[in-house]
Parts: C-alpha cells; sequence; structure tokens
C-alpha cells in the first residue's frame, strides 16, 4: 500500500468514527430529552460496546427508563439482564415482572421468555399451563424457539393432549424460520415417517446437515448414526466418526460412548484404546448408562488399562443398578468367578437373578446352576428347574442338556425318560457333544424311545467328533462287539485310542488288554503296559492287577517286585480278591527294605 493509499484509509476511518461518535452524541441527546426509542436504541449499544465504550450500568439504567415507559422490547431486555446478570445481582421475580408487562402488550419475544419462566419456576410459581399458553402467543408471532418448544408439548402431551401431527407442523415452522433444535426435530421424524409424515431420508438428512453445522450437538449425534446406516447417501464411517466426535466434544454423552467403541473396533478412524476409554469415562461420569457398563467392562479386563476389580466394580454397578442386564450378568460373573473381584456367592446370585429377570438368557441359565447347587443360597432345585426351563424355552443349549439330566436322574423332577430324550434332542440338534452321547445312550438302551442301536451309534459318531472321550469310547465299544454295526476291530482300536488319549480311564484299559492279547493289534506288552499304567493311575482296580502283573513277570516293563506289590496292594484296598492273594505271594519275593519300601510307596499312593 502506497503511503497516499493509507493516509486516504486512515482519513476514512477517522471519518468514520467522527460519524459515529455524532450519532452517539445525538442519539444520548434524544434520550436524555425523554424519547422511548433514542433510550432503547442507546441502551442497547452501551449493553454491546456499538459505537461507545461497553457500560452496562448505563445501559441497565436506560433500559430502565424505557421500560417504564411502558416499551415492551425494552422490558424484555431489562428482563433478560436481571434473570441472568452477570454484573449485577439476579433479581428473577422482577424479571418476570417486566417480561410479563412486555408479553401483555404484545410482545412476542416476552412471551417466549415469560413462558421458560412459567416452565422452570425460576421467579414465578411453576404453572405448565400457562406456559403452554404463552408458548402458543409467541409461536403464533412466528418465534421460532416458541414455535418448536409447543412442538414438544405436543409431542410429548405436555398439558396438551398428544398430537403429533401438530407436532410436526410446529416443527416445520421453527425449522423453516432456521431454528437448529427445529431442524432437528423435524429431521428425527422425516427419518421415521413419525407423525403422519412421510419418510424422507433425503430431506432428514438435509436438516440435520444445517443443524448440526449450527452447532446443535444432538442433530451432530443424529448425522452421525444417519451417515453410519447410510440414511440419505452413502454409508461414511469416517464422517460418521468425526461428527460422533464434534458431538461429543460439546458433552453429548451417547455420543462420548459411541465415539469410545467406535475407537476400540477402529471404525473411522485408527483404533485407540486409550482415547476409547477416556471418552467411556467422561460418559460414564455424565451419567450415561452404556458407558458405564463399557468402561467397567474395561476396566476388568484390563483392556487397554491395567485391570482394577474395584473401580470395574464401582462403574458396573450403577449400570447395573439403572437396569442394564448385561452390566448386571457380567458383575455377577465376575462375583461368581472370583478372578478379578472377590469370590461372592450372594452377590453373583443376586445380579443373576435381576439380569435373569431382565431376560438375559445366559443369567437364566447361571442362576438355574446356582440354585441348584446351593451357591449363595440353600439349594433350590424346584426354582432352579423354572430357570432351567425359562432359557431353555428361549432355546439355550446348556439348559435344554441339563434339564434332560434331571429328567433323566428325577432330581426336583418326576423321572420321565421321554422328556430326558426331547431336551437331550434338543440340545444335541444344537451340537452339544454331551447331550448327543447322551440321547445315543437313550437309544442303546432303549429308554424314552425304542430301542435302536444304529441310531445309538449315530449320535454317539456325532459326539466322538466333536472330541468328547465317553462317546469315543462308546463308538469303539459298539465296533468291538458289533452293536448297530459289523464288529470292526480296525475301527473299535482306532476309536479307543482316540479315547485314551483324551484321559478316557476305561478305554485305557480296554486298549490295554487288546494289545495284551494282540487283539485287532499285534501283541505288544509294551505299550500294553503304558495303558495299564494310565489307567491305574485313574484308579481302575482291573487295570492295578495287570499292571502288578506285569511289574511282576516284567512284561513290557522291568521286572520290579516293589511296584508290583504298589499295585496289588491298590487293587486290594478296592476290594480285588485276587490282588490280595497275589500282594501276600509277592511279598515272600521281596527284601524286608523291598517291602518297607514298597509299603511305604503304597501309603504315599493312597493318601495322593
Amino acid at each position: 500500500m502506497s503511503v497516499a493509499e493509507e493516509i486516504k484509509d486512515r482519513a476514512a476511518d477517522l471519518t468514520g468514527k467522527a460519524t459515529e461518535l455524532t450519532e452517539v452524541l445525538e442519539l444520548r441527546l434524544a434520550a436524555q430529552q425523554g424519547y422511548i426509542r433514542s433510550q432503547f436504541v442507546l441502551a442497547v449499544k452501551l449493553a454491546i460496546g456499538d459505537g461507545v465504550e461497553k457500560n452496562l450500568d448505563e445501559a441497565v439504567k436506560w433500559y430502565k427508563k424505557a421500560a417504564k415507559k411502558d416499551y415492551p422490547p425494552a422490558q424484555n431486555n431489562l428482563g433478560l439482564i436481571l434473570a441472568g446478570s452477570v454484573f449485577c445481582a439476579p433479581d428473577p421475580a422482577e424479571a418476570v415482572r417486566w417480561f410479563r408487562k412486555a408479553a401483555e402488550s404484545g410482545y412476542a419475544p416476552a412471551q417466549w421468555n415469560l413462558s421458560r419462566h412459567l416452565q422452570s419456576g425460576e421467579g414465578v410459581q411453576r404453572n405448565l399451563s400457562k406456559s403452554v399458553e404463552w408458548v402458543k402467543k409467541a409461536a403464533d408471532q412466528d418465534i421460532a424457539a416458541a414455535q418448536n418448544r409447543l412442538g414438544v408439548c405436543y409431542s410429548e402431551g405436555i398439558d396438551v393432549e398428544t398430537d403429533e401431527v401438530q407436532a410436526v407442523s410446529w416443527f416445520r415452522k421453527a425449522s423453516e424460520g432456521g431454528l437448529a433444535a427445529g431442524r432437528y426435530n423435524l429431521a428425527l421424524r422425516l427419518r421415521t415417517g413419525r407423525g403422519g409424515t412421510e419418510q424422507d431420508t433425503d430431506l432428514a438428512r438435509e436438516l440435520a446437515q444445517k443443524a448440526a453445522e449450527q452447532g446443535l450437538m444432538d442433530a451432530q449425534y443424529l448425522l452421525g448414526q444417519m451417515c453410519e446406516a447410510g440414511e440419505g447417501a452413502e454409508a461414511d464411517e469416517e464422517m460418521a466418526t468425526h461428527l460422533y466426535r464434534q458431538a461429543a466434544d460439546q458433552g453429548h454423552m451417547e455420543a462420548q460412548n459411541i465415539l469410545g467403541q467406535r475407537l476400540v473396533d477402529g471404525i473411522g478412524a485408527p483404533p485407540d484404546t486409550v482415547e476409547a476409554l477416556q471418552w467411556f469415562a467422561l460418559a460414564a461420569e455424565n451419567g450415561c448408562v452404556l458407558a458405564q457398563y463399557n468402561y467397567g467392562r474395561h476396566l476388568l479386563q484390563g483392556d487397554g488399562v491395567a485391570a482394577n476389580g474395584g473401580a470395574a466394580a464401582h462403574w458396573l454397578r450403577l449400570a447395573a443398578v439403572a437396569g442394564h442386564i448385561e452390566a448386571q450378568f457380567v458383575l455377577a460373573d465376575a462375583y461368581d468367578s472370583g478372578l478379578v473381584l472377590h469370590h461372592n456367592p450372594k452377590e453373583a446370585l443376586k445380579w443373576y437373578q435381576k439380569s435373569a429377570e431382565g431376560g438375559k438368557i445366559e443369567a437364566q441359565f447361571a442362576l438355574a446352576v446356582s440354585l441348584e447347587c446351593g451357591e449363595g443360597c440353600t439349594p433350590n432345585i424346584e426354582e432352579a428347574v423354572k430357570w432351567y426351563e425359562s432359557a431353555g424355552e428361549n432355546g439355550y443349549a446348556p439348559a435344554l442338556f441339563n434339564l434332560g439330566v434331571l429328567y433323566l436322574q428325577g432330581h426336583g423332577v418326576v423321572p420321565d425318560d421321554e422328556k430326558a430324550v426331547h431336551y437331550f434332542r434338543q440340545a444335541s440338534e444344537q451340537g452339544v457333544s454331551n447331550a448327543q452321547c447322551n440321547l445315543g445312550a437313550m437309544y442303546e438302551r432303549g429308554r424314552g424311545v425304542a430301542e435302536d442301536h444304529a441310531e445309538a451309534l449315530k449320535w454317539y459318531e456325532m459326539a466322538a467328533n466333536e472330541e468328547l472321550p465317553k462317546a469315543q469310547y462308546n463308538v469303539a465299544v459298539m465296533h468291538h462287539v458289533g452293536r448297530g454295526t459289523e464288529i470292526d476291530m480296525r475301527k473299535a482300536v482306532e476309536w479307543y485310542e482316540r479315547a485314551a488319549n483324551h484321559g478316557h480311564a476305561n478305554a485305557q484299559y480296554v486298549l490295554a488288554t487288546l494289545y495284551h492279547h494282540g487283539e485287532g493289534v499285534e501283541a505288544d506288552f509294551k505299550v500294553a503296559a503304558k495303558w495299564y499304567r494310565a489307567a491305574a493311575g485313574q484308579g481302575v482296580s482291573e487295570a492295578q492287577l495287570l499292571l502288578a502283573d506285569c511289574y511282576l513277570r516284567g512284561r513290557g516293563v522291568p521286572e520290579d517286585y516293589v511296584l508290583a506289590y504298589v499295585w496289588f496292594n491298590c487293587a486290594a484296598s478296592q476290594g480285588i480278591e485276587v490282588a490280595k492273594r497275589y500282594k501276600r505271594l509277592t511279598e515272600r519275593c521281596m527284601t524286608p527294605n523291598q517291602i518297607a519300601n514298597a509299603q511305604e510307596k503304597s501309603r504315599a499312593m493312597m493318601a495322593a
């Protein structure tokens, strides 16, 4: 800029200031002469510092002068200052008095302000009926905020009959007046077609966009939901997260919670569990029940933060007390397991009960188990059956299986094999291997259903293929003896080995005898001894007897009178008479030291 141009601009600026000063001087002179309009305009300028140094005390003085002369705009502005002044003592009652004067003269902004005070009871006795009356008057004069409030009244039935059509009509007017809240409320209804409107997601999104740009956090949250769901336009996860963040920054607790969840999952932004927990914590502190649950769950699991049972229990309990059934269940499970919180069966039972009553199927099952076993209470099998049935009616497989067992055993119910079959079948069809095995046994024995060995084998095989050892053993037996199929020793051995490798004691014993006698396999005393030892260690008396014989004769293992004595003694203690005789015979071949050693080993084994 040249010197000449700078001088020219400076001159123009000085001229403008001089003009403003002249205008204020003329305005002040007119106000002093009693012109009401001038008093009001001067007060406004003084209040905001327009062309004059800001002076709130003097502004109030001129507002009062104009107000006392029944000038409604001055009465309204004076009311606003008195209602919540930051520079003088607030006087809500006096504020209401001035609002009422201006409202009664028909001044729409004052009618709206009076309605708000009648609604809140600030400075006046709360009166919703009168509040709505003044809202209607202001709304009829195109006060957008009043139109929106009247829409809310019709929507929620606040001192008027609920009328969604009327609500939409007033929200539409408020929206047309450019009010963010009006645009938001109309968008909500256009999104779903509520209130007699046709669903219009395109327009809903447009209105939500405008309200969001005006800074309304509820609209930012709504627009985030629409971006996430692809309503009114293609889904945009990044934009959704951005909008949730905008709303969260303004304190929208639901947005804070969902932003936290998206950051955990890495949706619309890189995963960031640390930041996610900050949002969960903030939303939880603001009273968001979902956030209390999420925050508590992460603290319990130590996900993104050091595990803290005490803090976890605090937040989960808040959500649980508020009725969040998942929080109730997680809290119960934490008390039940005792892994993070101290084991407390009574607390576990209490929260399982609440979650179960809220419809949580897993809680219904857990409650039934606790009642059956007497965890945290006196055993109550009848009540347990009730909750098993409740979970079972919803198709919960573990509950169906347990019901089958109860009816099979007659525990808490009248024994009923047919009902047992019914429940085992339902659980089996959901892939519960124990139920499949039990159903196979029912077919094999003809209990509750016609005896059918082929059908029994079918269900045994299903469970066996799920690596259930007892089912694998049953399949082996079926092939071994030719029940439900032809005798097939190759298959029998294969299934015995699978069951044995899974620790099934009887399978280990039978497999040992097969290797001992060379049935279906080549005889192998070493392998036989291995499996005798495995079964003997699990308390199979016959295996203990035969393992002792192996040590006595040196078959598959080095000859060892001490170990032979030990295992004969174990078998004898379980009532195997021949073992008692062989123990005495073995003792005759032993030295006193060997006998003492064997007796010591026997005592240690018995104590184990």
